[in-house]
């Protein structure tokens, strides 16, 4: 046998690595091409997902602002960045995830609200050119900011929305505070000292309602804020913070505030400005009593009843209080209601015989129309009521006495949620002089048509679809009484009797439901 030389074995060792190397080549050049498919499916997956924003559908835009939805889309075409910007209105472009160097030039001539909060990053170019932006400018897809960037939309004039910046540098801070507009930061948790004084010295609109704490310090220096100052997401604040913010001398919101104490509430009435605490449901006797000295307007939407005691406090405050989520009136309440020259009261879903009592004294309009239920003594209250309207919508039922008692009223009365009347109820209801409206009654009886048919006021029965031919003679006998669109029909032999009369007397097609 003959042994193989050196030669040999080199040749054979390069050999088996060239096969090893041309192998693994087809594998890499294998891999390349599936990861080439790949890509090309993304991209194309990428473009399918991609709504255009073109200029034929910014035109039709422009026709009709109901038609498209701006905030579908992903991209826009420069042409139609340019249609667009001559709309007299918001833009909602929130769907955009880029925008390019010329529509970004082209946007920043619109004269109005601009949402582009679907953008997560900003050249500084762009935020030179949306700088000069005339309107709102909704910018909360962005998680951070060059300082050039923030120096450029200092400048901005509207409202700057930036939610998407959850901590601010010293130096970005000191250029946001510079912003001549209303400024939004609710994504910010939590706030420096250093930060806090720099935006102290904003003077629009400070919206900070992602904090959910704040030191001694920061309140210190946002109490020395000279605009409207948000701070929604603090649900509790120690005396001393409270003590500081309470020297902030505009408007201040605290809607997110729970609870307050009684020394919290003696501190913050001696706030100069409007005070918001509508995230408050119950409010004690102490701290009404405190709040009833503070001067300026108070947000309490947030409470759903209030004592007699409470309410007596503050009925002393000087300002305008907002109390939209009360549901029990009670006299106290109609009294305090009155004197604020309040008379929609729908929000309330029950009436004391004492508060309708003393509603009954007022001569303005009365809305009432949240109510459930009314009890016989109120109705009898409210029938003396002297003003030109009752509305009491949120009825779906009336008892015979409650309907004598209402009849009684002098001015218009609004019953459209009632489905049914009793026959003594829709006798006594005719005797009613004023406007009565009863759009809830989709069919009658013959003989509550016979009893509405006396009615001398002008009858409203815009829902009716189905009554009697009798039912129909007798209605149209009322010398003003509006009727149903829908198919009340009579027969030949009832048409023939009639005559024309439907003409001849009040029975006329109703107007819009009020």
């Amino acid at each position: 046998m003959v042994k193989p030389t050196d030669d040999a074995n080199k040749r054979a060792l390069h050999h088996a690595v060239f096969c090893r190397t041309l192998k693994f080549g087809k594998h890499v050049q294998s891999w390349l091409r599936q990861a080439e498919i790949e890509t090309r499916k993304r991209k194309k997956q990428s473009m399918s997902n991609e709504k255009v924003l073109t200029r034929k559908i910014a035109e039709r835009f422009l026709r009709d602002d109901a038609s498209v939805e701006l905030c579908e889309f992903t991209t826009i075409e420069d042409s139609a960045a340019e249609n667009l910007s001559v709309h007299a209105g918001d833009l909602d472009l929130s769907g955009l995830t880029s925008l390019s160097d010329a529509a970004e030039e082209i946007l920043s001539k619109h004269e109005g609200g601009l949402k582009l909060s679907g953008l997560t990053s900003l050249s500084d170019m762009a935020a030179k050119s949306l700088s000069r932006h005339d309107g709102d400018l909704d910018l909360s897809g962005l998680t951070r900011l060059t300082n050039t960037a923030v120096k450029c939309l200092g400048r901005h004039k509207g409202w700057l929305q930036l939610s998407g910046l959850t901590s601010l540098s010293d130096s970005v801070a000191k250029n946001l505070s510079k912003h001549e507009g209303n400024l939004t930061l609710d994504g910010l948790t939590s706030l420096s000292g250093v930060t806090a004084e720099y935006l102290s010295n904003h003077e629009g609109i400070l919206s900070l309602n992602g904090l959910t704490s704040l030191s001694g310090v920061a309140a210190r220096c946002l109490g020395r804020h000279t605009g409207w100052l948000q701070l929604n997401g603090l649900t509790s604040l120690s005396d001393t913070a409270v003590e500081s913010l309470r020297k902030h001398k505009r408007d201040l919101s605290l809607n997110g505030l729970r609870s307050l104490s009684g020394k919290a509430a003696e501190i913050l009435s001696k706030h100069e400005g409007r005070l918001q605490l509508s995230g408050l449901t119950i409010l004690t006797s102490a701290a009404a009593k405190s709040l009833g000295k503070h001067e300026g307007d108070l947000g309490l939407d947030g409470l759903t009843s209030l004592s007699d005691a409470a309410a007596k406090s503050l009925r002393k405050h000087e300002g305008y209080t907002w109390l939209s989520g009360l549901k029990n009136l009670s006299e106290q309440i109609a009294d305090w209601f009155l004197e604020m020259n309040q008379f929609e009261l729908s929000q309330f879903t029950s009436l004391s015989d004492a508060a309708a009592k003393s509603l009954s004294k007022n001569g303005g309009r009365l809305w009432l129309d949240g109510l459930e239920s009314l009890s016989d003594s109120a109705a009898q209250c409210l029938s003396k009521h002297k003003g030109k309207q009752i509305s009491l919508d949120g009825l779906t039922s009336l008892s015979d006495a409650a309907a004598e008692s209402l009849s009684r009223h002098e001015g218009s009365l609004y019953l459209n949620g009632l489905t049914s009347l009793s026959n003594a109820a829709a006798e006594s209801l005719s005797m009613h002089d004023g406007d009565l409206y009863l759009y809830g009654l989709t069919s009658m009886s013959d003989a509550v048509a016979k009893s509405l048919s006396k009615h001398k006021g002008r009858l409203f029965l815009c829902s009716l679809t189905s009554m009697s031919d009798v039912a129909r003679m007798d209605l149209s006998k009322h010398k003003n009484c509006r009727y149903s669109d829908g198919p009340v029909r009579l027969t030949d032999e009832c048409d023939e009797e009639m005559d024309g009369e439907d003409e001849d007397y009040g029975l006329r097609r109703c107007p819009p439901c009020p």
